[in-house]
């Protein structure tokens, strides 16, 4: 009955906390430009982002460079203090995931990326 509950707790665990739902994928600089960001977990944007951040030094990188390997920026009325936004599906870190998560870059004067995050809306 213990190991019953123990293993239980550890599913639970896992299911609600550690595992956001996401399957990641490699970033394809033409696959994320030509498809377009769902609200959804399976979103291709959301599922490639990690490996985007990582694969790339964006701090320094030019919004021309950006826009190379994503596309144009996404139009919102959300993030008006950010240079460039991009949608990228649904939120990962709520338990009731009814918000999107975007890609959020602040550039320089001289258009150069200077941060970056992902936020919910």
């Amino acid at each position: 009955m213990l190991i019953g509950v123990l293993i239980s707790i550890v599913i639970y665990t896992y299911v609600n906390f550690l595992d956001d739902g996401v399957n990641r994928k490699e970033f394809d600089s033409n696959l994320w430009k030509n498809t377009p960001a769902e609200h959804s977990l399976d979103s291709m944007r959301l599922r490639m982002v990690d490996d985007f951040i990582h694969k790339y030094d964006l701090v320094g990188m030019s919004r021309n460079q950006i826009v190379q390997l994503l596309g144009d920026p996404d139009e919102t009325i959300y993030f008006k203090a950010y240079d460039m936004v991009y949608m990228l599906g649904q939120e990962t870190e709520s338990y009731m995931a009814i918000d999107s998560q975007w890609l959020l870059f602040d550039l320089s004067d001289s258009g150069e990326v200077t941060s970056y995050a992902i936020r919910a809306d």
